[in-house]
């Protein structure tokens, strides 16, 4: 009976010792609302034991109940900053990579070897279409060079999320520096692509298929594609698309024998040279042009339809107290993640009708293909392809409300037969809009304006989290992995949130920002504390979400309904022309029998009777 007795006294004390550390708890996600929080006094439990072991003493260390603790605020492997373009960063500590890989032959990647690198960011994909476009509207960047015989992807308007391809090595550090940042050195792109452990390819060792990249046969035909496409290729580091989708520049003069002689800490490559490097593999690169440790060069001044670039950022920028980076103070709003995705069964547009026509004008043959569309909403057709080759059409608007698109290609001729696709795409009417935490609706504008000088002190709104030392920071967004613009992603110990790289944006700092960064075009507001545009803010989005210029907002491709048909048509032969007899040419002022001179007769179109001289 006595056994039993300290046996339920000690079961007692236990639920009594664990009902009350539950009421304690220091890590909870803050509500919409909470309490103004108060501290605790500190308690101790005396356990009772049944052996007859010495008392055991536990504490409760006194927090304030609803605050979250994080072990460290600087940026760790797999720390994601959003930086001033709308783009994602990703954190390479500082230490020792491996690169370049040993061969018995004499190869430009050989030997391997270990480098000593200071910690950057490099950015998590590379640069779109749409960031680029950017850079060109505010005059810091000129257009990408469009290859003959390739379709001009950057003005596809639903290929914003492509990188950017068809720019020179002076064209991609142009962009970075338009960003405040920089084209990463050979060794830190390879160190990004392999990772700490120095892997053959970023995945791992597994050969290459269309699961981790998009290499030569993975797409017919094969083109770029959205960047962030393929997860299961990401590095160690969280970096995408770092093996094939498209080559990317690098920083560094190019020497075949670099690898041999370079520097051990930070090397930059070779002080001067002819080519600069680039790497990584494309869609058009076989299964042997892939491994992360390849080199490749090419005069900067060149460009090609399948090298685009990244950028990077030292980490020490980042993080230096005399410099703010400041975020816009409006954006445009973006289309919220939960919400349903359309379906549309059957597609509800028509087939265009497709011919080749051939015509005489002005005596001279006029070629191409026509395209009538009409029962398809606005009748809009886009990335139309003939032959694999990109079609200049004409649009004209027919007395139905249809389109007639007239078009030529390169390599076009009479009498051949032509392989035409096109495509639909319809547009989600009535997309549900959101902000990212910091910023609210404006009902007027639909654009999201920033909600405060500062972050908010405790208690928290919803999106926000209580943490000790700092106050109220944004949650990490789950859907889409990034923090608002100007933060990095930081661990607590039960979820991540965003720290800002301003900490004079902490609802605990009193100093105001200073010498703060803004993008081409904008200037600081010193009462808001952010970047404003003079006329609209810059039509960038997030780097999974694309522009949409009807409602100019930013929303996810996947609200979009697209369908491409693809037929087949003749370019006919043209009439042949038939010549036209020169007609006689009648005398002016005199018949043909005034004329005394046989010259004079003949050049006014009369007959002269040789041998009796007179003219007819």
């Amino acid at each position: 009976m006595q056994k039993n007795n300290k046996f339920l006294f000690f079961m007692g004390v236990l639920v009594t010792f664990f009902a009350v550390m539950a009421c304690n708890l220091p890590f909870k996600i803050v509500p919409n609302f909470t309490p103004t929080p108060r501290v605790e006094a500190t308690h101790t439990f005396i356990l009772p034991t049944i052996t007859q072991t010495p008392t055991q003493t536990y504490q409760i260390t006194p927090t304030l109940a609803n605050q979250e603790k994080l072990g460290d605020a600087i940026p760790a492997l797999g720390s994601v900053l959003t930086w001033i373009d709308y783009s994602n960063f990703v954190f390479v500590p500082s230490g020792e990579y491996t690169i370049g890989k040993d061969s018995a032959n004499q190869v430009d990647f050989s030997p391997r070897h270990s480098v000593s690198l200071n910690g950057f960011w490099i950015q998590q994909s590379e640069v779109t279409n749409q960031q680029y476009a950017q850079c060109v509207a505010d005059g810091k960047c000129s257009p990408p060079i469009q290859e003959p015989e390739v379709p001009y992807w950057y003005e596809y308007p639903y290929d914003g999320n492509h990188p950017v391809v068809g720019v020179t090595w002076f064209q991609a550090r142009e962009y970075c520096q338009y960003i405040q940042a920089r084209l990463p050195s050979e060794a830190e792109w390879e160190a990004a692509a392999r990772g700490p452990v120095g892997k053959i390819y970023p995945w791992g060792g597994d050969k290459p298929n269309c699961n981790y990249l998009h290499f030569k046969g993975c797409l017919d035909p094969s083109a770029p594609v959205d960047i962030l496409s393929y997860p299961f290729g990401a590095s160690d580091i969280y970096a995408f698309d770092m093996a094939g989708s498209v080559f990317e520049w690098v920083e560094d003069w190019y020497a075949k024998d670099y690898y041999a002689s370079s520097p051990s800490e930070n090397p930059t490559g070779p002080l001067d040279g002819r080519k600069r490097g680039y790497r990584g593999g494309s869609y058009t690169s076989s299964s042997d042009e892939i491994g992360s440790f390849l080199r490749f060069a090419i005069e900067p001044e060149y460009q090609a339809p399948d090298i685009g670039f990244r950028c990077a950022l030292n980490k020490d920028q980042v993080e230096n107290p005399t410099l703010s980076m400041g975020q816009p103070c409006q954006i445009l709003a973006m289309s919220d993640q939960d919400q349903a995705y359309p379906t549309s069964t059957p597609f509800p547009c028509s087939s265009a009708s497709t011919s080749g026509f051939c015509q005489l004008l002005g005596g001279k043959p006029s070629y191409g293909i026509e395209i009538l569309q009409n029962g398809c909403l606005d009748n809009t057709l886009h990335s139309m392809i003939a032959n694999l080759q990109p079609l200049t059409c004409s649009t004209t608007q027919l007395s139905n409300g249809g389109n007639k698109y007239q078009c030529t290609f390169p390599g076009m001729a009479q009498g051949i037969n032509v392989n035409l696709s096109y495509c639909h795409t319809i547009d989600v009417p009535n997309v549900q809009m959101t902000c990212p935490p910091g910023y609210q609706i404006d009902k007027e504008t639909s654009l999201c304006e920033v909600e405060n000088s500062k972050l908010p002190s405790s208690p928290c709104p919803q999106g926000y989290l209580d943490v000790a030392t700092y106050g109220c920071l944004p949650l990490l967004d789950t859907d889409n992995q990034t923090c608002p613009v100007g933060y990095y992603s930081v661990e607590s110990s039960t979820t991540s949130v965003c720290m800002p790289i301003n900490k004079c944006l902490l609802s605990t700092e009193t100093n105001a920002c200073k010498n703060t960064i803004c993008l081409a075009g904008q200037k600081f507001d010193t009462r808001k504390n952010c970047c404003i545009t003079a006329d609209s803010p810059k039509r960038i989005c997030p780097s999974d979400l694309i522009y949409n210029a009807d409602q100019n907002v930013c929303i996810d491709p996947n609200l979009i309904i697209e369908k491409c048909l693809s037929t087949n048509t003749n370019i006919p032969l043209c009439p042949t022309l038939t010549p036209t007899p020169t007609p006689t040419k009648e005398p002016q002022g005199k018949s043909c029998s005034d004329y005394t001179d046989g010259h004079e007769c003949l050049n006014n179109g009369c007959n002269w009777a040789v041998g009796k001289f007179y003219c007819y």
